[in-house]
């Protein structure tokens, strides 16, 4: 169930759409991934969803997303994802979704945490 708090329902939303990710890249070869596809147009979007709830985060509470590690970076792929598709790095969108992402998803499970149980 998605928080009441603000900020702690940026951080479920950012936590939900980091999930996604992981579905949809699943056991996906990086040469299959860059191949397009929906496995791609799924996965780029779910990260645009992160950068853009991140985003609203750090307006909403700055001092708490500074927390976040790489917030400029994460932001930064969303912009590009939304507003520069042609420059698109599909193996930078890649390494985002196999690398970083997972990284990202106990940091966000950390600090929700910190909200306490929704319920």
């Amino acid at each position: 169930m998605r928080p009441d708090n603000n900020v702690a329902a940026l951080l479920w939303d950012a936590l939900d759409f980091a999930r996604n990710v992981e579905t949809a890249i699943g056991d996906t070869s990086l040469e299959t991934y860059l191949d397009g596809g929906p496995k791609a147009w799924a996965t780029e979007r779910q990260i645009e969803l992160i950068g853009d709830a991140l985003g609203r985060l750090r307006k909403a509470d700055p001092e708490f997303a500074m927390r976040i590690p790489n917030m400029d970076r994460i932001i930064g792929m969303r912009n590009v994802l939304v507003h520069g598709y042609l420059v698109v790095n599909d193996r930078i969108v890649w390494q985002a979704a196999t690398k970083a992402v997972p990284e990202l998803i106990p940091v966000l499970e950390g600090l929700l945490a910190e909200f306490g149980s929704p319920e």
